[in-house]
């Protein structure tokens, strides 16, 4: 962890320049909104946070979460620093609920920004409890090859870091996360943020959630474990990687009600804060925390002028496909999509660069966790291998929160998915075909490196398939 000095020269936060640097930033003019005066004064920065598959086991890191695990978890569950409470800010089956309970943002265009803020105060709530002034949480990188196990130190049963509560296979070290379930490429190519956010948080944030299994698996246990906060750590380091592809990609400012929303969360000091959009735009002025080795954040702001008008994006269904029952299960399932009679319109679509051509599902659920992920593909032939490399897949339907029927808290509501597909079209048309299959393939972690047929828990019903196009136009 480093700070810099009037020189410019990088120095590492200790225990020892903590005071020091801390009484410094209180007298600092920060840029943007600042939320370091609320509780106690905080160390100069930007806090790194790091790569948990570059730290050793007994890296200091991982040695003081699991001292704050142990202390948060000797408080009462009704303190809002214990590890209970804190979990279920989250999501809990505790009733009564208390202040700030079952306040996650799922299946909204909150899901970043809520999430953003619940690990920022959670990890000003550890650097208290374990007495480690420097500290900041790891982020877990799945989509690196050599992450996709459980990183060790949460595998060490004699550790505060592990929990019995996952896949076997997983706290084993023999289980580890297929290359699909951990793919952002397909929420990365959508440029606005609503589709880009809900995209991701399917794959990889849910079909992660769903590979870990245990309490993981499940919006009202998920915070119990200790990879939770690593894991949504990695989710929001992406949200920065997402802003920096450029390419018309921003925050949504023109929206009031996502900039101006309030959402509560503790200090570190046990009092109430509130924060919204407008306070977690600029991770590095307004948090004070960057993430090792990423690009440049991109910086936006809540009061800028808006030069130009934005682009917005313009749904419209093509195509209402009538289906009968489908039902996902353990085996390969497909559905034949007739686009004879779209022909023209399809290949218009898919050559004009401001159209995406979308396949939605909608209706989606299941009275419990399934536990598994479906791969999607559109056009895959009977004989075909199936390859997530191949312009067939189109992605995954996995179900986290939205679509689960047992985990509803209040009024239930299904699950939706859009899919870009126009790849897959575009390879059949070339080969002639009118009707293409949609495959949906149950897929489970990796056991020992090979894929095994995994187990479903839980069927799912896909209500309705349609065919979309989205434009770009100007507001």
């Amino acid at each position: 962890m480093k700070s810099k000095g009037s020189s410019g020269i990088e120095a590492p936060i200790t225990r020892r320049n903590f005071l020091g640097t801390a009484a410094k930033a209180a007298s600092a003019a920060v840029l943007g909104p600042s939320l370091f005066s609320i509780g106690t004064a905080f160390a100069a920065g930007p806090f790194v946070r790091r790569d948990v598959g570059g730290l050793s086991v007994g890296d200091p890191i991982l040695i003081s979460y699991a001292n704050a695990i142990k202390a948060m978890q000797a408080l009462p569950s009704s303190n809002p620093l214990s590890w209970a409470y804190q979990a279920a800010v989250h999501g809990t089956t505790v009733t009564p609920a208390l202040t700030a309970w079952n306040t996650c943002e799922h299946g909204t265009y909150f899901f970043w920004s809520w999430h953003r803020m619940y690990v920022y105060w959670f990890e000003r709530i550890i650097r208290k409890m374990s007495a480690d002034s420097g500290w900041a949480l790891p982020y877990w990188n799945w989509t690196a090859p050599g992450e996709r196990q459980l990183p060790p130190a949460f595998r060490d049963t004699t550790s505060q870091l592990y929990t019995p509560q996952r896949n076997p296979a997983m706290n084993s070290g023999a289980g580890s996360l297929p290359a699909t379930y951990v793919d952002y490429s397909s929420a990365f190519a959508f440029t606005d943020f609503t589709g880009a956010s809900s995209s991701l948080e399917g794959t990889p944030h849910g079909a992660v959630h769903v590979g870990v299994g245990g309490w993981m698996g499940s919006v009202p246990t998920a915070a119990q474990d200790p990879i939770f906060y690593l894991h949504h750590c990695n989710i929001d380091r992406l949200w920065n990687l997402w802003l920096a592809q450029g390419g018309g990609r921003v925050d949504p400012l023109n929206d009031a009600t996502w900039k101006s929303t309030p959402f509560t969360f503790f200090d570190e000091n046990g009092a109430q804060v509130k924060m919204t959009g407008c306070d977690v735009l600029r991770a590095t002025q307004q948090l004070n925390y960057s993430y090792e080795g990423e690009p440049t954040e991109i910086n936006q702001f809540c009061d800028a002028k808006i030069r130009r008008p934005p682009l917005i994006l313009k749904r419209v269904k093509l195509l209402h496909l009538p289906i009968p029952e489908l039902i996902l299960k353990a085996e390969p399932v497909s559905y034949l999509l007739d686009i004879k009679p779209l022909r023209k319109r399809l290949v218009s679509i898919i050559e004009n660069k401001s159209e995406t051509l979308l396949l939605e599902l909608d209706g989606v659920e299941a009275e419990r966790q399934p536990g598994v992920v479906w791969e999607v593909y559109v056009g895959l032939s009977p004989d075909a291998k199936l390859d997530a490399e191949s312009p067939s897949y189109v992605g995954n339907v996995v179900l986290f929160g939205a679509g689960i029927r047992s985990e509803a808290h209040n009024e239930f509501k299904p699950a939706h998915f859009a899919f870009r597909i126009g790849r897959a079209i575009a390879s059949s048309l070339k080969a002639q075909e009118d009707r293409l299959p949609v495959t949906f393939v149950a897929r489970g972690i990796l056991v020992d490196g090979k894929q095994v047929q995994p187990k479903v828990e839980s069927q799912v019903r896909v209500g309705e398939i349609s065919l979309s196009v989205e434009r770009q136009e100007r507001q």
